[in-house]
């Protein structure tokens, strides 16, 4: 038995952490980012992670009252290598809320826990949802 990693094992879990170190740790609701005048969130590695009030003020419009106590921001977009073509949202609030917010009607439907999208489609929407969508790669 090994008493210490590889260097190849130790880089490796080093790259890893840096990856996804600017993933928000403790999320907030949508009503509490609102009520911030500067609204943000604190990522794992300690930095702001800042949202824009405008998308926040855009995604209010699309929520009832008990939507916008319970959503739940940012909401992740994950990325996975397994998949070449497409990522999904796991958050199914948040999916059906971001449904309406597109008007994507019966498009991309939420099935076996997860609203699979077209990669260039997320993409997209994670830079005009300036902080309300989170990329995660797995």
């Amino acid at each position: 038995m090994r008493d210490r990693p590889e260097p190849m094992e130790k880089w490796v879990e080093r790259e890893y952490a840096s990856i996804n170190a600017g993933l928000v740790t403790k999320k907030k609701s949508l009503d509490a980012l609102r009520d911030e005048p500067a609204p943000a969130c604190k990522a794992r590695d300690g930095t702001p992670w800042a949202f824009d009030r405008d998308v926040l003020d855009r995604v209010a419009t699309h929520c009832s009252a008990a939507e916008a106590r319970d959503l739940l921001l940012p909401v992740a977009v994950h990325f996975s290598t397994d998949l070449m073509d497409s990522c999904y949202i796991s958050d199914s609030l948040g999916a059906a809320v971001l449904r309406r917010v597109e008007g994507f009607g019966p498009a991309f439907p939420f099935r076996e826990g997860k609203m699979y999208l077209p990669l260039s489609l997320g993409i997209d929407l994670i830079s005009r949802y300036k902080g309300a969508l989170q990329q995660v790669f797995l």
